[in-house]
């Protein structure tokens, strides 16, 4: 999952869509190596700064993150190459 560089904590942005809006978000997350968890931290909306985290469905935003996971970059220095 991922690479090295890929621990810690991390943001990324998205645009997600529903039936009655398009809204533009940060999702930020922390993933722990040594205990193999990721942990949800925050939705928040760009445009007002609103925290929505306990207002969306966590497990499509958990989908979005593993896929962030997987799209990351090989650097040689993660492993020590």
């Amino acid at each position: 999952m991922g690479t090295a560089s890929m621990f810690g904590t991390h943001t990324f942005d998205v645009e997600v869509d529903s039936d009655w809006m398009t809204a533009d978000l940060y999702v930020t997350f922390s993933n722990h190596s040594d205990e193999g968890l990721i942990e949800l931290e925050s939705v928040v909306m760009m445009q007002t700064g609103q925290n929505i985290t306990n207002q969306v469905n966590q497990d499509y935003f958990f989908d979005l993150i593993e896929e962030y996971l997987s799209n990351a970059d090989y650097h040689y220095s993660d492993h020590g190459d």
